[in-house]
């Protein structure tokens, strides 16, 4: 007798999947019970709790595109399901499952944070819960679960948010004005806005100062000294809470290269203080540009990858640079980072920067400079298409 085939042993793995699904199910919410129906015969398998009739919400496994998605699917029509990793735990998507159903069984809406397709409450949930509670349109919610699907409800594909985003809240307010809200693990809350005009560049919102009437040096506003209630009052107000000197102008990361050059000192005051590094002004032969946070220097090596131990030369200069108390390092280089000086540089809350030779265009060279980067996308990308 042979072994059985990859597809007959993917087939039973399947069927094995979901028929422990469905026991799960009604184990953890013995109220459905009776209501969980397990399509065992295929060829589609699925297990669906009944509402009325053959309506149900039900989860299955969809090839979207090239990528095989665990989908939590609804009876209303024209809406995208809810997709998740297929190494989500089994008993998260046993929770959701039970979520929209019995929402829907009551005639309410699903509670938060199923309804953002996430698994547990945090700071990004309760940004939502917030604005919507105001009227604020929430795009997305991306936290625990990174997938989410787009497109035409008949034939939807998947996207997938990278780690390097931090976890965010997007928005769309009157006159499609876009807000994201991002979290980020080392920097803290950063906002943006995309405005509806023809440049698509997304501009930063100093939190320090439309908060607490104070910039601060350093991209972003951390944690501890954000409120999540007054960081949703501010996105609900508008463009009208946002003063000029709040606003940045828009992050332009595209401009065709210079005619005849550039300095490089410009290059860095034109783009540094747009990511939230405040206090910079021009420098000199020494450094790049001037800060009571922060020294800026030039490294050339375009030829060769930063070493740790250059790195840690470089910041220990920079922490004696300070009076008063240690600064902290920001590179620009036209070099990259070997794998350890970018962990060290992480370490040291150092922000090391790539500088395009031709057009001056500064590039994040490590995780810490990453966060402060402006996001990249345009997000009208992933609209749903109409039904």
């Amino acid at each position: 007798m042979g072994f059985p085939t990859s597809d007959v042993l993917a087939a039973h793995g399947k069927w094995m999947y979901f028929s422990g699904f469905a026991d799960e199910l009604r184990e953890r919410h013995p109220e459905l019970a009776s209501r969980v129906h397990f399509n065992s015969g295929g060829p589609l398998l699925y297990v669906k709790v009944m509402l009325s009739g053959e309506s149900g919400v039900a989860l299955a496994i969809t090839r979207m595109g090239t990528i095989d998605a665990l989908t939590l699917i609804t009876p209303e029509l024209g809406s995208l399901p809810s997709v998740w990793a297929p190494g989500t735990p089994r008993e998260v998507l046993v929770d959701a499952l039970a979520a929209h159903a019995t929402a829907r069984l009551a005639g309410e809406p699903v509670p938060s944070p199923w309804r953002w397709n996430q698994s547990e409450r945090s700071d990004v949930t309760d940004l939502a819960d917030l604005l919507a509670g105001s009227g604020v349109t929430v795009r997305r919610v991306v936290a625990g679960n990174r997938w989410f699907a787009y497109g035409a409800p008949l034939a939807p594909r998947v996207g997938i948010v990278e780690g390097a985003r931090g976890d965010l809240v997007e928005a769309e307010l009157g006159g499609g004005v876009i807000v994201r809200a991002s979290l980020m693990p080392r920097l803290g809350w950063l906002l943006h806005h995309h405005a509806a005009d023809p440049s698509g560049a997304w501009g930063r919102i100093d939190l320090g100062v439309a908060l607490w009437g104070r910039s601060r040096p350093t991209p972003g506003l951390p944690v501890t000294e954000a409120d999540v209630q007054r960081i949703a009052e501010l996105i609900a107000g508008g463009p009208a809470k946002w003063s000029e000197d709040i606003l940045h102008a828009p992050v332009g990361w595209s401009a065709p290269p210079p005619p005849f050059g550039y300095h490089l000192g410009d290059a860095v005051l034109a783009q540094l203080p747009l990511l939230g590094f405040r206090d910079l002004g021009p420098g000199d032969e020494e450094v790049l540009a001037r800060s009571g946070t922060y020294h800026v220097l030039w490294r050339a090596g375009r030829d060769r990858n930063l070493s740790k131990p250059e790195l840690e030369r470089l910041n220990g200069v920079a922490a004696a640079a300070g009076s008063d108390r240690p600064k902290r390092l920001i590179l620009v280089t036209d070099g990259r980072l070997s794998k350890p000086a970018a962990a060290f540089a992480d370490q040291a809350r150092a922000f090391v920067f790539h500088a395009d030779p031709e057009t001056g265009r500064l590039e994040a060279a490590n995780p810490l400079a990453r966060e402060a980067m402006p996001p990249w996308d345009d997000p009208r990308k992933h609209d749903p298409e109409p039904w």
